[in-house]
Formats: C-alpha cells, sequence, structure tokens
C-alpha cells in the first residue's frame, strides 16, 4: 500500500470524527441566555475536542510525510490510532451531557492517553520499517512526546479525585500543546540530512 492511500484513507476517517463530534451539540431549547447556558458544557467539550483532533490530524500528516511504502504493521497501527480517534464524538457528548461528571472525564482523558500512546506506536513502526533515519533523527532530539503522556496520565489521575477533576480536560490541551504548531520537526530534519546527508548521532 502507498503512503498516499493510507493518509487519504486517515484524513477522511478524522473529517467524519469531527463533524459528528459536532452534532453532538443539540439547537438551544429556548431564545434566552439560560437556553444557551445549558449547552455550554457541549460547546467546551467539542472545543477541547477538536483542539485534540485537530493536532493529531496535523501532526499526523507531517509523521506521514517521512514514511515510504506502508506495511502490515503500520496500516494496523494506523487503524488502532483511527479506532482511538474515532471515538471523540461519543466521549465528548457524554462528558459534556453529563455536565464533566467524574466517570465521563476519566473514559474521556483516557481515549486520549491511550491515543497518544497509539501515535508513538506508529511513530516507532515507521522509523524501524525502513530503518528511517530522518525519523530517528528527529525525534531523537525532541521530548515531545514525554511531555504529553506525562501530562496525560496525571490528567488521568486527578479524573479520579472529586472537585478536581475538571481541571484533567484543560489539562489536556496543556499536554498537546507543544504539538499545536505542526511538527515540523522531520520536515527540517529532511531538508538538513538532503543538503548534508544523514549525520551520526551520539546517545
Amino acid at each position: 500500500m502507498t503512503k498516499g492511500r493510507l493518509e487519504a484513507f486517515s484524513d477522511g476517517v478524522i473529517a467524519i470524527i469531527i463533524t459528528i463530534t459536532i452534532l453532538e451539540i443539540n439547537l438551544p431549547n429556548g431564545n434566552d441566555m439560560q437556553a444557551l447556558a445549558a449547552i455550554l458544557p457541549l460547546v467546551v467539550s467539542y472545543l477541547i475536542s477538536f483542539i485534540m483532533v485537530g493536532t493529531n490530524w496535523a501532526n499526523h500528516h507531517h509523521l506521514l510525510q517521512v514514511a515510504g511504502s506502508v506495511d502490515g504493521k503500520i496500516l494496523w497501527a494506523n487503524l488502532l490510532y483511527l479506532f482511538l480517534l474515532s471515538f471523540q464524538p461519543l466521549s465528548t457528548g457524554w462528558v459534556g451531557k453529563s455536565v464533566f461528571a467524574m466517570l465521563p472525564v476519566r473514559v474521556y482523558v483516557l481515549l486520549h492517553l491511550l491515543s497518544a500512546l497509539s501515535y508513538i506506536l506508529l511513530q516507532h513502526f515507521i522509523i524501524h520499517a525502513h530503518d528511517c533515519a530522518i525519523l530517528k533523527l528527529a525525534v531523537s532530539e525532541s521530548r515531545k512526546e514525554m511531555w504529553t503522556v506525562c501530562v496525560e496520565f496525571l490528567a488521568l489521575v486527578l479524573t479520579f479525585i472529586p472537585g478536581v477533576h475538571y481541571v484533567s480536560c484543560p489539562l489536556l490541551v496543556v499536554a498537546v500543546a507543544p504539538w499545536i504548531i505542526p511538527d515540523l520537526r522531520m520536515k527540517r530534519v529532511f531538508e538538513e540530512t538532503r543538503d548534508t546527508g544523514p549525520q551520526p548521532h551520539s546517545g
């Protein structure tokens, strides 16, 4: 399979995820501020999900730029990644309609943590599929992945603390903050190695 086909399929799935997520927000049941306030939790949960999914999509695009042909491990790792993302409409709607109750928030955060881990797994398989030195050099010089996993794990722990669990959802945005500007490490290292050739990396 070519990476172009994989990218096109992934883009379609992610676009559908965002579309279905917005459909979780019902029209206000009235014409006053009270009716608008009733759907505010859904709007907030949708905003967080849009930031998370949008950030995932942008960085997934840059990740695939350095991939060559797609083997079975990459294919299934990508499907696992999309599978976990596909729960976004369900978890977003549950969080919003429950007004950020503990269990819905816990499930919501857990799904984001699992999505982050599946992205790292996909990245790992792409690196090792064809000994992708470009991506290996790019990833080795950054701690962005560790930051995201640690902050999202902290957010998950906070979902077990009543009254504090509300902090977990905005903390997810903090977790992906370094990724909001798309991850250009691969592009930069690719340009450097194209001009000078791969350099040995210590450590």
